[in-house]
């Protein structure tokens, strides 16, 4: 796993961030909290036919008691408000357990589950809805994620990417999106592209733009290590921090790369990556000045 050593200073900044929330009275994440993030890409390689397409990417709902049924619904109403063309889930759909705090804030409920795909339910895309799995849905064990990945399929009519790509056509023209499973918990972007061929390098003198999504955005590690040419990674997990101080900042970013990866669009050279701050709520039902986000990515 490619885990962090940070365990200790998240378990105090957790604590300090509480303590400290509570005294000038945090507030917690509600439906009316809810941000749309509209945001446009250019990819300069880009086929004409994908010119004004538009990407809803949802991330981290963390379906548990600390994330209300009310904010899943309207972070669905508010996507399908955008009339995307294709819609992105980007892992983290339940908070089962928190290996990394070498404790449990209680085993999976099927009850979170179900109320997230009563929420997500009403998605729909002309191209498609596809989505990936972050680390809380494998750490929540193998029965959390068989009902995940069934729940999704069956009820919301969600396309799992496993390390694998998928074409998208349009106008005679494809986008390879690429899938991966959770970064730390063994999901590779190599397994994925030698899986279809696609695998080469920057020095490719053609190939179709490339959208990866994968819910840590650390992938970008893989990506430089080992030279792939990806236009677009994106991406969740680090929830914009959650919790960020007056002063303080961020306690904890749960990333080898720090504050880089934290919120927003990033660039890297040529590629870029997008980092949604998620919907739900980790181990507190406080967010504080790190907004819940629904994201919509207009690519040009």
């Amino acid at each position: 796993m490619k885990n962090l050593s940070r365990r200790s200073l998240l378990k105090n900044g957790i604590r300090a961030s509480a303590l400290i929330l509570l005294a000038k009275g945090g507030y917690n994440t509600t439906s009316k909290s809810l941000s749309l993030e509209k945001t446009e890409v250019v990819i300069p390689n880009l086929p004409l036919p994908f010119k004004g397409l538009k990407v809803a990417l949802l991330s981290d709902f963390h379906a548990s008691a600390i994330t209300s049924e009310a904010l899943l619904r309207e972070s669905a109403k508010l996507t399908m408000g955008e009339n995307p063309d294709i819609i992105l889930l980007c892992g983290d759909f339940i908070t089962g357990s928190t290996e990394f705090l070498n404790t449990s804030v209680g085993t999976f409920k099927q009850k979170h589950l179900d109320k997230l795909t009563r929420a997500m339910s009403i998605l729909k895309a002309p191209m498609g809805i596809y989505g990936v799995l972050g680390n809380h849905d494998f750490w929540s064990g193998e029965y959390a994620l068989s009902a995940i990945l069934k729940d999704f399929k069956d009820k919301v009519g969600l396309r799992w990417l496993r390390d694998e790509v998928v074409k998208i056509k349009k106008g005679g023209r494809t986008l390879d999106l690429i899938g991966i499973d959770d970064y730390w918990s063994g999901g590779t972007l190599i397994k994925a592209l030698n899986g279809v061929g696609l695998m080469g390098g920057k020095k490719n003198k053609k190939k179709n733009t490339r959208l990866l999504l994968s819910h840590n955005p650390d992938v970008n590690e893989e990506i430089d290590a080992l030279g792939h040419d990806i236009d677009l990674v994106l991406s969740g997990h680090t929830h914009g921090g959650q919790i960020s101080l007056p002063l303080v900042g961020v306690p904890y970013v749960p990333s080898n790369s720090g504050s880089k990866y934290l919120k927003g669009l990033v660039r890297d050279g040529a590629r870029q990556t997008y980092i949604t701050r998620g919907i739900g709520n980790l181990i507190l039902p406080i967010r504080f000045n790190a907004l819940p986000e629904v994201t919509i990515l207009t690519l040009s």
